[in-house]
Formats: structure tokens, C-alpha cells, sequence
């Protein structure tokens, strides 16, 4: 194996290791890395580089399922959502949450009924029906 082989996976195990989120768990590991790589930097034998790569390549395997795609971060720069209600534009700061609106009784406040589509679901829709092949109507229609 090369050695941008062995670089690569030494990143990628870094990079999933980093989005983990407990603190705790991920200084261990990257210690544990650290140790782990550092030990076999002297191996010359190429089977024992094949195997270590491959333990490599199991735990990336294992950490890509285990960890989040991105580690939240504890400041969010300030971002904000901004929620469109009848009675005009709230603001709701990202940090201190403000999710789904909900009435008194619990349920989710939403602009989309039996009247009107969403247009998220209406496109979802049309590229769906695209992609399986029914670009037009005209052989339902006929000439006319």
C-alpha cells in the first residue's frame, strides 16, 4: 500500500472521529489514533499494512453509521429562522430553539390544507414522475 493510502484513511478516521458528539469520547479516540498510528509508523511488512488498513476501514465503516453528519456547533453565528404567521414575520433566534409552531391544543399550525399544495411535495411530485418516465400527458389526450 501506498502512503497516501495510509494518510487517507488516517483522515477520514479523524474527521468521523471529530463529529462525534460527546467530548469525552472523542479526545479517547483521537488519542487512541494518535497512539494507534504512531505504534505502527514503523511496520514495513506489506501484509501488516494491508491488515491495518483494512481495521481502518472497518472502524471508518463503523463511524460513518454511529456519528452525525455534522457535530453541532455550541454557537451558531448567530443564524436566525424566520416563521410567516397571519399576523405577520416572527423572528425566532436559532440557539434558543423555536421549532414547529403548535396551537393550544398541541397540534402542528400549518398553511398547507385541502385548498392548496405544497410546493416542496408538488415538485417532489413532478420530478418523481419524471424520472419514471411520464413526461407528458398527450398519449392519454389523443390528437386533440
Amino acid at each position: 500500500m501506498s502512503k497516501s493510502t495510509v494518510l487517507s484513511t488516517y483522515r477520514n478516521l479523524s474527521r468521523l472521529i471529530k463529529n462525534i458528539p460527546s467530548e469525552k469520547e472523542r479526545i479517547k479516540n483521537l488519542q487512541t489514533l494518535r497512539m494507534t498510528y504512531q505504534a505502527n509508523a514503523s511496520i514495513q511488512d506489506s501484509e501488516r499494512i494491508n491488515e491495518c488498513i483494512k481495521e481502518a476501514g472497518e472502524k471508518i465503516a463503523y463511524l460513518r453509521i454511529v456519528t452525525p453528519k455534522s457535530r453541532k456547533t455550541e454557537s451558531k453565528n448567530g443564524k436566525k429562522r424566520f416563521i410567516y404567521t397571519k399576523e405577520g414575520v416572527v423572528e425566532v433566534d436559532e440557539e434558543t430553539g423555536g421549532g414547529t409552531r403548535r396551537d393550544a391544543s398541541g397540534r402542528v399550525v400549518s398553511n398547507w390544507d385541502g385548498k392548496n399544495l405544497d410546493p416542496c411535495s408538488v415538485k417532489t411530485h413532478n420530478s418523481q414522475l419524471k424520472r419514471m418516465g411520464f413526461v407528458n400527458n398527450l398519449h392519454a389526450k389523443g390528437i386533440f
